[in-house]
């Protein structure tokens, strides 16, 4: 009895740990999308508007630019 509520706690530690490290490499991959498509947004800003203010409203937010 002992044995099989330790491989079901394992079980369960192992499953848990699978989505954590699912939900981590999703955030860090998603991550990386919003930096690379901030870094375009900010070098079009500067390419064609030249004097900008650049503001990020939300952590997960892309950035906007205005003209100055």
């Amino acid at each position: 009895m002992r044995l099989k509520r330790n491989k079901l706690n394992l079980i369960v530690a192992i499953i848990i740990s699978l989505l954590m490290l699912t939900a981590s490499a999703t955030m860090i991959y998603q991550l990386e999308k919003n930096h690379q498509a901030n870094k375009l947004i900010i070098e079009n800003c500067f390419e064609h508007e030249g004097s900008v203010i650049i503001e990020k409203e939300r952590f997960w937010s892309l950035v906007s630019c205005e003209k100055r």
